[in-house]
């Protein structure tokens, strides 16, 4: 079976086409979204001096790693090497 046959269709296997992102995708991107969205909304919301910490943790988190994974997940997607 060739590696581009995938998913039970009525008529047999589909193929995939290039453009078609790859599967799980989308959940990935929306859970990273959400991670990201919680890591600012933590910032916004705590005092820093009262949450040093955590709003380190949530600095890091928000402005550095997640938009970084956001960025090379889509990148990664677009074929872009």
């Amino acid at each position: 079976m060739n590696t581009k046959d995938y998913g039970h269709h009525f008529s047999g296997y589909r193929r995939s086409d290039e453009c078609e992102p790859s599967q799980g995708f989308m959940r990935r991107l929306v859970f990273w979204a959400i991670v990201f969205a919680v890591c600012i909304g933590w910032v916004m919301t705590h005092t820093g001096c009262v949450h040093p910490i955590g709003n380190g943790l949530a600095a890091l988190m928000g402005f550095g790693l997640v938009p970084l994974r956001l960025l090379c997940l889509v990148l990664s997607e677009a074929g872009v090497e």
